[in-house]
């Protein structure tokens, strides 16, 4: 019988941190989706202390600051988000995600906003990326524009006050954040 080489043995122990997250990843074979890119790179920055929550490939706001905390300390540019120089020093074989942005309206979907001028919008937004910020939960900018991380945030705070975790900004969320209104 012949001994396994040296090469497949490597290979192993450095996808095994991978595997304990429940990740089976091909380097070089076939690329990887946003979110896998995105749990590799959570259970890689878990492994080394930078990220303490569930690696679930969804990019919110715990990952956000946990990319941050990793390019300081690597002395890398500080953006929160997963470049390719970021990904590279973590050692995670691919490009980075794609970001999705979701339409201003989608955000509204079945709340009092929905059919409001965007202004109306883009200053709600603003408003509540300020108060997730202020929360803890927040960590993306400040633009009145939805971004990935807000739907994460939301989604956050909404688990949090037992709403359904929908990711919009329902009646119920506004209300429950401070967000008033006008008619």
């Amino acid at each position: 019988m012949k001994p396994p080489d040296a090469h497949a043995s490597r290979s192993r122990v450095t996808a095994l941190p991978l595997l304990a997250a429940g990740i089976f990843l091909v380097f070089g074979i076939c690329p990887l989706r946003a979110d896998e890119t995105v749990r590799a790179a959570q259970a890689r920055l878990a492994v080394l202390g930078y990220y303490k929550a569930r690696v679930d490939g969804s990019p919110g706001s715990v990952t956000s600051a946990a990319i941050r905390r990793f390019q300081l300390a690597e002395k890398l540019k500080v953006t929160g988000s997963l470049n390719q120089q970021t990904l590279d020093a973590l050692g995670v074989k691919a490009p980075p995600p794609v970001p999705e942005y979701p339409k201003i309206g989608a955000l509204f979907e079945g709340g009092p906003l929905a059919g409001k001028d965007a202004a109306s919008q883009v200053e709600a937004i603003r408003s509540v990326q300020r108060m997730l910020a202020d929360l803890g939960i927040y960590a993306g900018p400040h633009n009145g524009l939805p971004n990935a991380t807000l739907t994460a945030s939301i989604k956050e705070w909404q688990s949090l006050h037992g709403l359904p975790q929908s990711g919009k900004l329902d009646t119920r969320t506004l209300a429950g954040l401070g967000v008033v209104v006008g008619k």
